[in-house]
């Protein structure tokens, strides 16, 4: 598969960016740094959340079916409501 000319152009300027930050790593790290661990910090409590709720939602959904498919198997629970078989 051939490469086309804008492809070429942001594999170069991803070449070039990579380069300049690695040739000033030190200096980045140390302005950016507390910047970066705070969004991380933020980001990282917000997937936590994000994923304990969708953690959540899905043990309830399987809780739903499995419910179901034991009412479907043993047929109702509530034996208030249940017929009374003719045996």
């Amino acid at each position: 598969m051939p490469v086309t000319k804008s492809e070429m152009m942001f594999f170069a300027a991803g070449a070039v960016f990579g380069a300049a930050a690695g040739a000033n790593f030190p200096l980045l790290k140390e302005k950016l740094g507390p910047l970066l661990a705070a969004a991380w910090a933020g980001a990282s409590s917000a997937v936590g959340d994000s994923y304990a709720d969708v953690a959540k939602h899905v043990a309830e959904k399987v809780e739903a079916v499995q419910d179901a498919m034991a009412e479907m198997k043993h047929g109702p629970v509530n034996n208030e409501t249940a017929e009374p078989s003719s045996v």
